[in-house]
């Protein structure tokens, strides 16, 4: 079960709580482009990587950027993490809203991303929970916390 705070407001406590209460997975920290162990208590929790550069909450709503800046930047990220992946496995956070991204007039941009993404064979997309499954079946928290 995953979880990411209401406009990523979490504060020192928050990961323990989650911990105590069965959640093994948080979006909310702009750590990495890899998943990375959190320290908590009861249990580690995991950190799936989660953006602020392509997102589409401060991109379009308040940088105010044109529909094509999603393509481009996404693209961009893309690159760099499909080179990067040669030697070690990457994951290319996007976060979009319905309301937002799913309007008539960016829609086409968004597309156009998923395009290009997907058009390397070798990729794969994956909800946080799968990427929470794979990597803990890879990097067990015992193993990462030590």
């Amino acid at each position: 079960m995953g979880w990411e705070s209401p406009g990523l407001t979490e504060n020192d406590h928050t990961l323990d709580c989650l911990s105590a209460a069965g959640i093994e997975y948080v979006a909310d920290w702009v750590l990495d482009d890899q998943p990375v162990w959190l320290k908590a208590n009861p249990k580690p929790v995991l950190s799936v990587p989660y953006t602020v550069e392509i997102n589409d909450i401060p991109m379009m709503l308040l940088q105010q950027n044109r529909s094509e800046e999603m393509l481009l930047r996404g693209i961009d990220q893309f690159e760099r993490l499909w080179q990067e992946s040669e030697t070690i496995p990457r994951v290319m956070a996007i976060s979009v809203h319905p309301y937002i991204t799913g309007v008539p007039h960016r829609i086409d941009a968004f597309e156009k991303l998923l395009d290009a993404v997907l058009a390397k064979p070798e990729v794969q997309i994956m909800t946080g929970e799968k990427i929470a499954q794979w990597y803990s079946s890879q990097v067990p928290a015992s193993a990462a916390l030590k």
